[in-house]
C-alpha cells in the first residue's frame, strides 16, 4: 500500500528523517507513537503529498508520488487519502452535511449519489440526526464523527489521522477509536499519536528514533486481497459561484465590513473631486459674471493704430473701433438722463457694485451710482428693470445688468449694440479699438503680447494673473487633497482586504487537503472577490449619491458629481477589491496545505 524508500528530510541543517526506509501495511491501524518533534507530522505531510522537498521515494497504491506534479498530487489526495484532523477543521456555517459534501463535490458522482452516501455515513456513525446542524453547535466527538464521514465520503484506500483524539476527553477517544477500528477493517488507518493508551487500538505500533521507524509491536492480521479503487477521473460537479455565493453569506458580516470601509475611502474620493468640481464651478460662475475682464480698450493715436493686428489673432475677437457718441440719453419709467457725449471707456477697468457688465447680445447696460441715483432712490432694485435708449431716431430696449464704479455720470452697453451705433460713423476719426480674449486663460498671453509689440492698452491683466494663480493653487489643493484621501482610502482597503484573505488560510487549506486543485481553488475565491466587489460599488455609490441628498437638505445646494465621475468610482471600486483581494490570494494559494492548515 505504502512503501517509502531511502527518505531524508531536512529543515535547514536539522536532519528530521535520515535514509528512512518502511513499508506499510495494507490494512489495519498503524500508531505512530512519539513526543512532539520527533517527525511523526513530517512523515504524515510526505505521505499526504503536503510536502515534496526531500530525498528519496514513495510509492502509495503502486504510483510513485515523489515525482508528482502540484496537479497530480491533487488528484492523488482526492483519489486515494482521507484526512481527519485532531482540530477537526470544519467550515463554520455549513451545515454537518454540506461540510460532507464539500469533499464529495471532486468525485464527478451526482450531488443525489454523494448525499446518500453521506447520509449513510452519518447514520452509521450515529449522528444523523445532526444532519443540517451547523457544526459549530456540535460538541467534540461529534465534529469528530463529522470530518471522519468527510474522510470515508469518497472512499479512500487510506486514512490520514493527526492526534484524531488529541482534543476529546478519554470515553469520547475510545468511541472514535472504535469508529477508526472498524474503518480499518478494509483499509489502513495511520494515527499520529503521543498518548499510548491510543495504541491499544492498533495493530501495529511504530516510532521514529533518530529519524529512522522503529516497530514497537505488530499483531497479525489475517491477509485480506485490498480491492483497488477505481481513480476518480469524472469531471468535477463544483459549482465554482454556487461555493462563492455560501462562502460569502457564510462571511457575510465581513463582506459588509469590508465593502463599507472600500465604499468609505472610494467615495471620499469622489466627493472631493465632486468638491472640486463645485470650485471650478464657482470659478466658471465668476469667469461669466466678470466678462469684462475679457475686454481690451486701446486708444486710437498718431502713435498707434493696432486694428489690422489685433484683428489678425486667433486668440482674439470682437474687434472694432469706438468713436464718441454725442447727445445720447436713457430714460427709466417717467425719469430721463441726458449725455452731452460719451466717451469711450475701458470696461475691465470698472469695479462692479452691483451685478455684471454688459454681456455680447444680451442688450444690456451698466451704470455707474451717479446716474442710477438719478433714476432711482435705491439703487438695487434698478438690476434686471428695463431702460430705453435714444440716439438719434433709435430708440433701443436695454436691460440694466449691473452698477459699476465711477466718479461721473457714464455707462456702458452690449458691445454689439454699441457697434450698431457707429454704423454711419466710419468717416469720423476712431477714439479707440475695444476688443475681446475668447478665452479666460488666454488673457495674460494676450496682454504680453501686446507689450511686446508695443501696443498699450488697457485690461484687468493684474487682477486676471492674481486670480489665475489663486485658482491653480486651489486646483492643485484640492488635487492633492483628492489624491491623499485616495491613498489613505487605498491603504485601509488593501489592509482589510489583505486580513480578510488571510483569516481563509485554514479553509483553503483544507480544500487543497480534499483534492481541491489551485486552479479550482483560485477560481471559488476570484468568484467571491466578484461578489465583493459588486457589494462594495453598491455601498460606495448609494453613498455618493446619499452623501449628495444630505448635502443638498442641509446646504440646498447640489454637489457636481458628473456621470464620469460615478462611473469612475465604480471603476475604481471594483479594480481595487478585485486586484487587491487577488494579490492577496496569490500567497494564500501558494502556501502549502499542511501549513495553511496550522494558521
Amino acid at each position: 500500500m505504502i512503501n517509502i524508500d531511502n527518505i531524508t528530510k531536512k529543515y535547514g541543517r536539522t536532519t528530521i528523517l535520515k535514509n528512512m526506509s518502511y513499508q506499510f501495511r495494507d490494512r489495519g491501524i498503524t500508531c505512530i507513537l512519539g513526543a512532539s518533534g520527533c517527525g511523526k507530522t513530517t512523515l504524515l505531510n510526505l505521505l499526504a503529498g503536503f510536502d515534496t522537498d526531500y530525498n528519496g521515494n514513495i510509492t502509495v497504491c503502486n504510483e510513485n508520488i515523489t515525482s508528482m506534479s502540484g496537479v497530480d498530487l491533487y488528484k492523488y489526495r482526492k483519489n486515494h487519502i482521507g484526512f481527519v484532523f485532531q482540530n477537526y477543521h470544519l467550515i463554520n456555517g455549513y451545515t454537518v452535511l454540506e461540510n460532507i459534501l464539500l469533499a464529495a463535490e471532486i468525485n464527478g458522482k451526482s450531488q443525489k449519489e454523494n448525499t446518500q452516501k453521506a447520509l449513510e455515513l452519518l447514520t452509521k456513525l450515529g449522528i444523523e440526526s445532526k444532519t443540517n446542524d451547523k457544526t459549530e453547535n456540535l460538541s467534540g466527538g461529534q465534529k469528530q464523527r463529522v470530518a471522519i464521514a468527510r474522510a470515508l465520503i469518497n472512499d479512500p484506500q487510506i486514512l490520514l489521522a493527526d492526534e484524531p483524539t488529541g482534543a476529546l476527553d478519554r470515553g469520547t477517544s475510545s468511541q472514535i477509536m472504535d469508529i477508526l477500528k472498524e474503518i480499518a477493517m478494509d483499509r489502513l488507518v495511520i494515527v499520529i499519536t503521543h498518548d499510548k493508551k491510543i495504541c491499544d487500538w492498533a495493530d501495529e505500533v511504530i516510532s521514529i528514533v533518530d529519524g529512522k521507524i522503529e516497530v514497537i509491536s505488530s499483531k497479525q492480521t489475517t491477509a485480506k486481497k485490498q480491492e483497488q479503487k477505481d481513480k476518480i477521473t469524472n469531471k468535477s460537479k463544483v459549482s465554482i459561484w454556487k461555493r462563492a455565493v455560501k462562502n460569502f453569506k457564510i462571511h457575510i458580516l465581513r463582506y459588509i465590513a469590508v465593502s463599507l470601509a472600500v465604499a468609505i475611502g472610494i467615495s471620499s474620493f469622489a466627493v472631493s473631486f465632486s468638491s472640486r468640481n463645485m470650485m471650478e464651478q464657482s470659478i466658471e460662475d465668476f469667469k461669466e459674471k466678470h466678462t469684462a475682464f475679457n475686454n481690451g480698450y486701446v486708444k486710437v493715436d498718431e502713435k498707434q493704430n493696432p486694428f489690422d493686428i489685433l484683428s489678425g489673432d486667433e486668440r482674439i475677437e470682437n474687434v472694432y473701433y469706438q468713436y464718441i457718441l454725442k447727445d445720447i440719453s436713457i430714460a427709466f419709467e417717467n425719469t430721463k438722463v441726458d449725455f452731452i457725449e460719451k466717451i469711450p471707456m475701458p470696461k475691465a477697468t470698472g469695479n462692479m457694485s452691483y451685478g455684471v457688465m454688459p454681456r455680447y447680445g444680451q442688450n444690456e447696460i451698466a451704470i455707474n451710482p451717479s446716474v442710477a441715483k438719478k433714476l432711482s432712490n435705491n439703487i438695487q432694485t434698478l438690476i434686471g428693470n428695463n431702460i430705453v435708449m435714444k440716439y438719434r431716431d433709435q430708440n433701443i430696449n436695454l436691460t440694466i445688468s449691473g452698477i459699476y464704479d465711477a466718479g461721473y455720470d457714464d455707462f456702458f452697453i452690449s458691445s454689439d449694440i454699441e457697434q450698431s451705433l457707429y454704423d454711419s460713423m466710419e468717416e469720423e476719426p476712431p477714439f479707440s479699438i475695444s476688443y475681446d480674449v475668447k478665452n479666460f486663460s488666454d488673457i495674460v498671453s494676450v496682454s504680453n503680447w501686446l507689450k511686446e509689440q508695443n501696443i498699450i492698452a488697457k485690461t484687468a491683466v493684474e487682477q486676471v494673473a492674481a486670480l489665475e494663480n489663486t485658482f491653480h493653487n486651489l486646483n492643485r489643493l484640492f488635487l492633492i487633497l483628492s489624491i491623499l484621501v485616495l491613498a489613505i482610502g487605498l491603504f485601509i482597503c488593501i489592509v482589510l482586504l489583505t486580513k480578510l484573505t488571510n483569516a481563509r488560510f485554514r479553509e483553503v487549506g483544507l480544500l487543497a487537503a480534499l483534492g481541491y486543485s489551485k486552479g479550482r481553488i483560485r477560481e471559488i475565491l476570484f468568484a467571491e472577490n466578484i461578489l465583493l466587489s459588486c457589494t462594495a460599488i453598491i455601498f460606495s455609490t448609494g453613498m455618493l449619491f446619499g452623501i449628495n441628498y444630505v448635502y443638498s437638505f442641509v446646504l440646498g445646494k447640489t454637489m457636481m458629481i458628473k456621470p464620469s465621475q460615478v462611473v469612475l468610482t465604480i471603476i475604481l471600486t471594483f479594480s481595487t477589491v478585485v486586484l487587491v483581494s487577488t494579490v492577496a490570494s496569490l500567497k494564500l494559494i501558494k502556501t502549502e496545505p499542511a501549513e495553511a492548515l496550522r494558521k
